[in-house]
């Protein structure tokens, strides 16, 4: 028996997570102090990924929206970054690869110490790996029956633009000052086939300023797109690289422009096959092999969905009113996925500013949510990611008690794990004793199939198959087949 070796080309699609501390500080002396802190929310701008042997190199930037209250009690905002790297271990990355990162943040805080203010944020980092490995294979085998199956692997193309957005608002009573802003990207969703694909889009950009009669306002500019695309992605992605709000003077008052720099990335999955050995019997010797398992996850497909997120917390302090709602962090608690559905929980916090006659106080709220969402593709098995995207946070408030109502986008990626095994490695082993030629019979048992049961009796698959033409497999338990040898 002659063995000849060669190799097989393995995709590997692969997802690491890490978990990291970005911490910071901020001196607010020259913006006369702060007292309090009313909201605070924090996001990863300006993301890259290195991939290099065995880890990839991650870096960003941790974009804190702080509201606090200085020593004079006015509402103040402050919007800072602070840059971080890290590094994410991975026994499949290589250079050769490509690779994209997410991030999540489940939890921030910001602590007032005199005019310091420290700023921290937990984030989830995300990487998601795809690059093409060689591993070694047996291509064939002389003076043995092979059994060979078409090895599917799923090749990962990540196609990027970025597309300029703005739009003008106007504004009713006119802007005295910009206290925060903040831009979000909602998910994308698809129309049309084939080449007349269009991706339809919305980047949601949140202005909370003082008017002229130093009212506190939030005001949403919605800008919408739709870009053709030649339809051969399967997933879509949409993230703000930068977004900034500018005042523009007019005839009628205050008007404001927002201006979005929106990076697009179009996923294209393409199966290619190739065959490998997977099994390798011989009536003379006994074959010993050495086998190879590889596992990828695949993209299933995406769903989008709008939920209402809400609930009621106790205020401290009866009176006044509610001047506005900030949404923060989220943490998602658990994915589950079953035959038909994906059941998403988690936490979302919301601050609500309350306006009363001795100044603004801020209210925490942590809303749990539970969504059951239908997904046709979905199997229990499966994994799924979540993107969340909070919007249209408003309260109201009742005595002691404020109501918080939003929406939730949430944004739902199925991945199947496929698992394949083959040959990598054969050599013959000891001679098979010899038997009378004749006739018996064998009681399969569970799992086996007539490639398996041939190698456990010593002959060839070929005459096996020949003896029993009308078994089908997978064979029943119990099920008899017949032996047939000859000298």
């Amino acid at each position: 028996m002659e063995v000849e070796n060669g190799v097989l080309s393995v995709q590997v699609n692969e997802k690491y997570v890490d978990e990291i501390l970005v911490e910071t500080s901020v001196d607010t002396l020259e913006r006369g102090g702060a007292t309090k802190v009313v909201s605070l929310e924090a996001e990863v701008k300006g993301a890259q990924v290195e991939l290099l042997a065995g880890e990839a190199e991650v870096s960003g930037k941790a974009n804190y929206r702080l509201l606090y209250l200085d020593r004079q009690n006015r509402l103040c905002g402050l919007d800072y970054f602070k840059d971080f790297k890290c590094r994410v271990k991975g026994e499949g990355f290589a250079p050769t690869g490509r690779g994209s990162v997410s991030f999540r943040i489940p939890d921030a805080e910001a602590r007032i110490a005199g005019d310091e203010i420290s700023l921290s944020a937990v984030v989830d980092v995300l990487v998601s790996y795809s690059g093409e490995v060689e591993k070694p294979a047996v291509t064939a085998i002389t003076g043995a029956e092979t059994l060979a199956a078409e090895v599917a692997s799923e090749r990962v193309e990540r196609r990027e633009r970025v597309i300029e957005l703005d739009k003008v608002a106007d504004v009713g009573l006119g802007i005295k000052k910009i206290v925060l802003f903040r831009a979000d990207a909602m998910p994308i969703s698809v129309t049309g086939e084939g080449t007349g694909v269009i991706l339809n889009g919305e980047v949601r950009g949140s202005v909370l300023y003082l008017n002229e009669a130093d009212e506190v306002v939030e005001m949403t500019v919605s800008i919408p797109f739709s870009e053709g695309s030649d339809g051969e992605a399967k997933d879509y992605e949409a993230a703000v690289k930068s977004a900034r709000v500018i005042l523009t003077d007019d005839d009628d008052g205050n008007s404001v422009e927002v201006e979005a720099s929106l990076l697009l990335t179009e996923i294209v999955y393409r199966e290619e096959a190739q065959s490998a050995i997977v099994a390798a019997a011989s009536d003379k010797t006994f074959i010993e092999e050495k086998r190879e398992r590889v596992c990828e996850e695949r993209f299933v497909g995406r769903e989008l969905y709008e939920e209402s997120l809400g609930g009621t917390v106790v205020a401290t302090d009866e009176g006044g009113s509610v001047a506005f709602v900030r949404a923060g962090c989220y943490a998602i608690a658990g994915v589950t996925v079953g035959d038909g559905e994906v059941k998403v929980e988690g936490v979302a916090a919301f601050r609500a500013a309350l306006a009363t006659e001795e100044g603004y106080t801020s209210l925490p709220a942590e809303l749990p949510f539970v969504y059951v969402l239908p997904f046709a593709e979905a199997r229990e098995g499966m994994s799924a990611e979540v993107k969340f995207v909070v919007t249209d946070a408003t309260g109201s408030l009742r005595g002691k008690d404020v109501t918080i109502s939003a929406k939730a986008h949430v944004e739902i990626r199925l991945y199947e794990k496929r698992c394949y095994t083959y040959l990598s490695e054969v050599k013959e082993g000891a001679p098979i004793p010899e038997s009378e030629a004749g006739i018996s019979v064998y009681f399969a048992e569970k799992g086996e199939d007539l490639w398996s049961i041939a190698r456990s009796v010593g002959v060839l698959p070929s005459a096996l198959v020949k003896a029993n033409p009308f078994l089908a497999e997978p064979l029943e338990e119990g099920r008899k087949v017949l032996i047939f040898r000859q000298k």
